[in-house]
């Protein structure tokens, strides 16, 4: 008899029990029980593979570009550590050139053909309205970082949460720290002449109206307008003035509203709204303008002027060490949200392994008080993918080209006597929240 048919034959216990010990046919079963075991060892030290699905190609490029870095630092950290539980994270990587169709079929790549546990991205709320639905169909976790998540319908938010702590009504809620510091009753508003535009200045409004305050007029003029003085000059018309001015837009947009004031002279305090929260884009501020404008922001922008006392400091500096040594670069608050984009989905891996679904579950379910590198943490639930107290943001300044700590939000709600449910009830109004 051959040695493979004898082999074959001695697979039942039963018949291996018949063999005298240290016989050929024993040795040969404990090899191949031995190939068996190496095969699940190897199979257990496959890679887990995460997506990162960004946008690289227009006006929000910059945000891409530090996100990216930030979830890398992340995904070095462990596999320069031995990966998780021996597993090290292959990371693929496409750009959705700002396209949500593009975005939508890259999604359906990664998830189908690539297998990957979960996505980061995308990041462009303009890119991922157009493709929201599909993290659902494909039933594979997406960790977004759009602002304004909350145009995101409903029904597709139970497979897309959001990374940023201080999205566009966050900083609205800067209004508080208006009439609280600097008692600012009346204010004017000018916003983007757009989708986005007309819903912040709906907050904004309806804020202040919250807060006691009056909001005289809200105007808009097309995010391409560098020319804003029209906007301006009739806000600084308003009778009575005007005591505090609201300015929505990312990019030259912002920083030219900002500056022409001056010219148009709205000379009152400025609470700035978008993603101009970046050096490269607040560098053309003026001095003069810079210290009376205030916006919303995560901690790791300011860490360096932060109270010693903070809650959050040390996590805070010690992310903005890291990316400094690392990138040989100034962190940004959307280095951090990278960074926190890739902790959440790692945490969950971490814990309930790299299935799409159990990773979903545990981050919607059972991740709490997770410390994020913005400085903050949060606890999201099926019903809010934000999970954070949008009042848990500082409040800063600009001077010397930086962003310089002012105080905390939350200190002036407490102040003005706002409770948890006017703020619970606003962000379900604007659908920060699910039903």
């Amino acid at each position: 008899m051959s040695t493979t048919a004898r082999t074959d034959r001695i697979v039942p216990s039963d018949r291996t029990s018949r063999h005298a010990p240290g016989s050929r046919i024993s040795s040969l079963a404990f090899a191949a029980m031995a190939a068996l075991g190496l095969c699940s060892a190897a199979q257990a030290q496959e890679p887990i593979k995460l997506g990162i699905l960004l946008t690289h190609v227009g006006p929000t490029a910059i945000f891409a570009r530090y996100e990216d870095k930030g979830a890398r630092m992340r995904i070095d950290e462990v596999n320069r550590a031995g990966g998780i539980k021996g597993r090290r994270i292959e990371v693929i990587g496409y750009d959705t050139e700002g396209k949500p169709d593009r975005a939508g079929t890259l999604f359906r790549r990664l998830a189908q053909e690539d297998k990957v546990s979960a996505v980061i991205g995308p990041d462009s709320i303009y890119v991922l309205l157009g493709m929201s639905s599909v993290p659902t169909e494909s039933k594979v976790f997406s960790m977004a970082a759009p602002g304004n998540y909350e145009l995101v319908p409903m029904k597709d938010r139970q497979w897309v949460a959001s990374a940023w702590t201080a999205n566009g009504y966050t900083m609205v809620l800067g209004l508080a720290w208006l009439k609280d510091k600097l008692r600012v009753g009346r204010v004017g508003m000018l916003t983007t002449a757009d989708s986005i535009g007309e819903m912040i200045g709906r907050e904004a409004t309806d804020t202040a109206k919250m807060l006691g305050m009056e909001m005289v007029q809200v105007l808009a003029q097309p995010a391409s307008d560098r020319d804003l003085l029209p906007s301006l000059t009739k806000l600084n018309g308003m009778k009575p003035g005007i005591e505090g001015l609201v300015v929505f837009g990312s990019g030259p947009y912002g920083t030219i509203a900002m500056n022409q004031t001056d010219l148009a002279g709205v000379n009152v305090p400025i609470l700035y709204i978008g993603g101009n929260i970046i050096p490269e884009l607040i560098k053309d501020v003026t001095p003069e303008t810079g210290k009376r404008t205030f916006l919303t922001v995560a901690r790791n922008v300011v860490a360096d002027t932060l109270p010693a006392s903070d809650p959050y400091i040390a996590a805070a500096k010690k992310f903005n060490a890291d990316y400094q040594a690392k990138y040989k670069e100034t962190p940004t608050q959307p280095s951090a949200v990278g960074y926190d984009m890739a902790s959440t989905v790692i945490d969950a891996i971490e814990n309930v392994g790299s299935d799409p679904v159990k990773i979903r579950d545990y981050i919607y379910t059972k991740q709490k008080d997770f410390p994020m590198a913005q400085g903050i943490r949060t606890n999201r639930t099926p019903s809010d993918a934000y999970g954070i107290d949008p009042r848990d943001v500082v409040v800063a300044s600009i001077e010397g080209g930086r962003f310089v700590f002012k105080g905390y939000l939350k200190d002036s709600y407490k102040a003005l006597g706002i409770k948890d449910e006017a703020i619970t009830e606003q962000m379900r109004r604007f659908k920060m929240l699910a039903d």
